[in-house]
């Protein structure tokens, strides 16, 4: 089977618009996921789009003292893991989906994100 996602680059205003209209959140964030899970065609499954603000990552990144490679890693697939229905809107969802990201990475060669 083959999943597909799709990836948009968008600016900070443009970001901060989606999250209003879509999450009714009245802020900025690095990653917006967008789940489809529909087949296109015969073995091929849509998982949705992701849509990520390059400038946030960039600056968060910086700010938290990471690779940039290893930070786009980290929310993309973090945004995938959304895409798929993981989510961190309790302690133990969160722990779950902490727990995939981190195995994730370092199959990657990625070090923890949370503990850098």
């Amino acid at each position: 089977m083959n999943n597909i996602i799709t990836i948009q680059l968008v600016s900070k205003k443009e970001i901060y618009n989606l999250n209003l209209i879509y999450r009714k959140k009245p802020y900025y964030t690095n990653i917006l996921a967008f789940p489809y899970n529909i087949f296109i065609k015969k073995k091929t499954l849509f998982l949705g789009d992701l849509v990520v603000c390059d400038e946030i990552i960039h600056k968060e990144a910086k700010k938290q003292k990471k690779k940039k490679t290893a930070h786009w890693a980290h929310i993309i697939i973090h945004g995938t893991l959304h895409l798929i229905g993981y989510t961190h809107d309790n302690k133990k969802n969160k722990k779950i989906m902490e727990s995939i990201e981190i195995k994730t990475l370092k199959k990657q060669n990625f070090k923890n994100p949370y503990t850098l």
